[in-house]
C-alpha cells in the first residue's frame, strides 16, 4: 500500500477543496489516478439489468474518452462501472468505505486485483477498519471530492447514490 499525506504532492488536488479533506489516503495501486479528470458513477447495489447494463456503457464511454472512473466497489452499479471502464481500457478508482486489507464485498477478489491494476483503490480509513454503518456516508464525500462531476446511474430515494450527489453538489461539483 501507498501512504498519502494531505500535504504531499501525490494528493489529490480536488480533494484538498472539500471541506473536510481526509488527513491521509491509503492506496492500492497506482495513486497517480487519483488525480486525473474523474467522473464518479455511483448507484444501487442491488441494481436493475438495465441499470448494471447502463453503468457499464457510460463508464466504457468516458473511460474511452480519456476520463477516469469513479465508484465505491460495491456490488450492483458500482461494480459495473468499475468493469466498464476496464473494459475500455481506461481507468478506474475504487472508494472503499473500509480499510483497503479488508475483504468487502465478500466475492469482489477478481475485481480488487483489475482495479488496482487499471487504477486504484483508495480509502482514508486505517487498516483493521471494518465496514460500519458510518464509514459509508464517509467515504461518499470522497467519491464526490475527487470527481469533476457525479452521475447517479440508478438509485433509490433515500440511497448513499444520493448522498453521493448531495455532496457533490456541496463541494461544488456537477
Amino acid at each position: 500500500y501507498t501512504i498519502i499525506h494531505a500535504m504531499d504532492e501525490a494528493y489529490p488536488p480536488l480533494l484538498k477543496r472539500i471541506p473536510d479533506p481526509p488527513t491521509v489516503l491509503y492506496v492500492q495501486g497506482d495513486p497517480a489516478w487519483l488525480s486525473q479528470p474523474c467522473i464518479a458513477l455511483v448507484g444501487s447495489r442491488n441494481a436493475t439489468s438495465y441499470g448494471r447494463t447502463m453503468a457499464e456503457r457510460l463508464a466504457s464511454q468516458l473511460a474511452s474518452h480519456g476520463l477516469t472512473v469513479v465508484s465505491g466497489f460495491a456490488r450492483g452499479v458500482d461494480r459495473s462501472a468499475h468493469e466498464g471502464a476496464i473494459r475500455a481500457g481506461g481507468g478506474t478508482v475504487a472508494v472503499l468505505g473500509c480499510s483497503l486489507d479488508m475483504d468487502y464485498p465478500s466475492g469482489h477478489g477478481d475485481l480488487r486485483k483489475a482495479v488496482a491494476a487499471h487504477g486504484c483503490l483508495v480509502s482514508e480509513f486505517p487498516i483493521g477498519t471494518a465496514p460500519a454503518e458510518y464509514t459509508f456516508p464517509r467515504r461518499n464525500r470522497l467519491i464526490s471530492g475527487i470527481s469533476l462531476g457525479v452521475v447517479a446511474v440508478e438509485a433509490m430515494e433515500k440511497s448513499g447514490a444520493l448522498i453521493t450527489a448531495r455532496h457533490a453538489m456541496e463541494q461544488d461539483r456537477e
